[in-house]
């Protein structure tokens, strides 16, 4: 017996890895790793979708072959009629599948590389021919070469990625149109759309997916893989024009979307603040990196709008580079290809994956700043805290049934953190701490997030608390008492607060709604009462007014941050001396 002649010669598309096989690989713990090399969302799915994975009712039974609810949820999301909607496992499997149902042996297909590898592997796959029009430099597309290909090739579709793997670039104005306009399927891959600086909250802006219902000639590709993390669910979604859809019915696999993917990304719908604020995050780290990476001589990195910066590695070996790199922890991607053979793609991650990989690289370039710069050691992963120098340091562990807490601080620090509690917006309002309180700040946490965020919001209160106590001692020389206020668009909070020994909290906040960055605003007061129990103060807080819950909990934490700088700042002229009449503070 034989297989198929195509397959004598099939080129096979190179995937990454996991974790647990990187981390067997490395010789490295999977908490020593730095992973920048796929494209995935750090911050992981939203806590709604998380408790969607840990209720789900019926894993023992297959799952709506047509994703009823899903797409309907969807419709919803993309102002595109259900019935135009089509869900996948992953936009990889719509990709094959549209070319199955399209392709006749031999058909052409345009592809625009350097692009995502999917496009050509499945065109082979499926019988098909790869007709490849490079890029321009820079990335750009070459719409003459395109034009004469489909003159001359007729091409029965054509696969663009906007924006596009690896180079970020968004396609020139004008240029859809003219694409449309030529007598071809074209076939928008849309995976980092909502990545888009100018895209609107989630991409809508910047998406091209309410077109198809009115277009003949236009399929829109989607993912929530990126944008809601849910890369290990594989689960995507496709715009499909009307003619087109019963033939997609008719060649699908019956149960495709598992019941797992589809409760989770149904979940993260109804979650859409706190993925945005994800996004919105990933967006500003992406500026950081690109700032970052310019810096270092021997890399040209070029603008992206997705969560990727592709750079070009001059005077040394892309190769090397990143293999020199997965030795220190660091994974970037390396494409060995001909147009990509001198290049690196980096995923942005969080701010204490920006700060290892930034090291990695000066290190590498032999940069003196690469030991005095504050960075973040590589070695010590994306989830080690910072280490402190001696002084007014503290190293606090916290293990409970429900939760398990560490928190290492530098009460003399410059605002480094690195902080990972597997709720996205405390980690935001933490490092808020650290920044405006110049505290150098490692918080790790994991808890039953499965069940809610109590035990880990209150914990991590605890745990920072205590330690604050640790590092304070018997705060001889402390300025003690403190206050601050903080405005923040329309709101305005103010915190005062004595490290008297005696701990005591009021919090006084008019909440305009139940939840904020996916945590019910109740949390905030126990938050702040809890760190008052363990770091033994006085802790008043309140908000004098404001609108938005968001600005109001983000000005609360800052101006506990200022008054926490204030109060703990060593007052010279109190020569070491206990600052109470008392003559102690416990």
């Amino acid at each position: 017996m034989k297989t198929a002649a195509r397959f004598n010669d099939f080129p096979p598309y190179t995937p990454i890895e996991p974790f647990e096989v990187l981390s067997a690989r490395l010789g490295r713990p999977v908490e020593a790793i730095v992973k920048l090399d796929a494209n995935e969302n750090p911050y992981g799915p939203s806590p709604k979708a998380r408790q969607a994975l840990a209720e789900l009712a019926f894993p023992h039974i297959y799952p709506d072959p047509e994703s009823r609810a899903l797409r309907a949820a969807l419709a919803g999301f993309t102002g595109v009629p259900a019935e135009n909607l089509l869900a996948g496992a992953g936009a990889d499997e719509l990709i094959d599948l549209l070319l199955r149902v399209m392709l006749e042996p031999g058909d052409c297909v345009i592809n625009c590389p350097p692009t995502f590898g999917m496009y050509p592997f499945d065109t082979l796959l499926n019988a098909g021919q790869v007709v490849n029009i490079p890029r321009k430099a820079g990335f750009s597309l070459d719409i003459e070469a395109i034009r004469a290909a489909v003159q001359e090739r007729a091409p029965k579709i054509l696969f663009l990625t906007a924006p596009n793997n690896p180079d970020g670039g968004l396609p020139a104005p004008g240029e859809v149109e003219e694409l449309l306009a030529l007598p071809l399927l074209v076939v928008i891959d849309e995976a980092y759309v909502e990545f888009t600086s100018e895209g609107g909250k989630l991409g809508e802006l910047a998406s091209r997916i309410q077109w198809v219902p009115a277009l003949e000639n236009l399929v829109v590709l989607r993912t929530f893989s990126k944008w809601a993390g849910l890369a290990g669910m594989r689960v995507g979604y496709g715009a499909f024009p009307t003619w087109l859809m019963p033939v997609l019915w008719k060649a699908k696999q019956p149960y495709n979307v598992n019941v797992a993917a589809a409760a989770m990304a149904l979940a993260s719908l109804s979650d859409l603040d706190v993925l945005a604020g994800n996004v919105a995050r990933l967006r500003a780290e992406r500026e950081r990196l690109f700032a970052g990476l310019r810096a270092v001589a021997y890399l040209r990195p070029f603008p992206s709008q997705a969560n990727f910066i592709l750079c070009k590695v001059e005077g040394r070996s892309a190769l090397e580079l990143k293999e020199n790199l997965a030795q220190m922890g660091v994974l970037v991607r390396y494409y060995n290809t001909p147009l990509l053979r001198d290049y690196i793609r980096i995923s942005v991650g969080r701010p204490q994956d920006t700060d290892a990989v930034l090291a990695a690289l000066r290190a590498l370039e032999g940069h003196p700043a690469a030991q005095n710069s504050g960075a973040i050691p590589v070695t010590a992963g994306p989830e080690a805290p910072p280490q402190s120098a001696p002084g007014r340091t503290a190293v606090f562990q916290r293990k409970t049934g429900e939760t398990e807490v560490e928190i290492r601080l530098d009460v003399d620090g410059s605002g480094r953190h690195q902080i990972d509690t597997g709720l996205p917006f405390l980690d935001h309002m933490l490092a808020q701490i650290a920044v405006h309180g110049l505290f150098d700040l490692g918080v790790r946490a994991r808890g039953d997030l499965h069940i809610d965020p109590h035990h880990t919001m209150e914990d991590v209160g605890l745990a920072l608390g205590s330690a604050f106590q640790q590092a304070l001692g018997d705060r001889a020389g402390i300025v003690r008492m403190a206050s601050a206020e903080c405005p923040m668009d329309e709101s305005l909070a103010w915190v005062a607060l004595d490290f008297s020994g005696r701990p005591y909290s009021i919090f006084q906040v008019e909440w305009h709604s139940p939840s904020v960055g996916g945590l019910p605003v109740s949390l905030f007061q126990h938050f702040f009462e809890s760190f008052a129990v363990q770091a033994r103060c006085t802790l008043h807080a309140a908000v004098r007014y404001g609108r938005d819950d968001h600005h109001q909990a983000e000005a609360l934490f800052k101006a506990l941050a200022r008054a926490l700088c204030a109060a703990t700042r060593i007052d010279p002229r109190r020569a070491g001396q206990v600052p109470s009449s008392k003559g102690i503070l416990m």
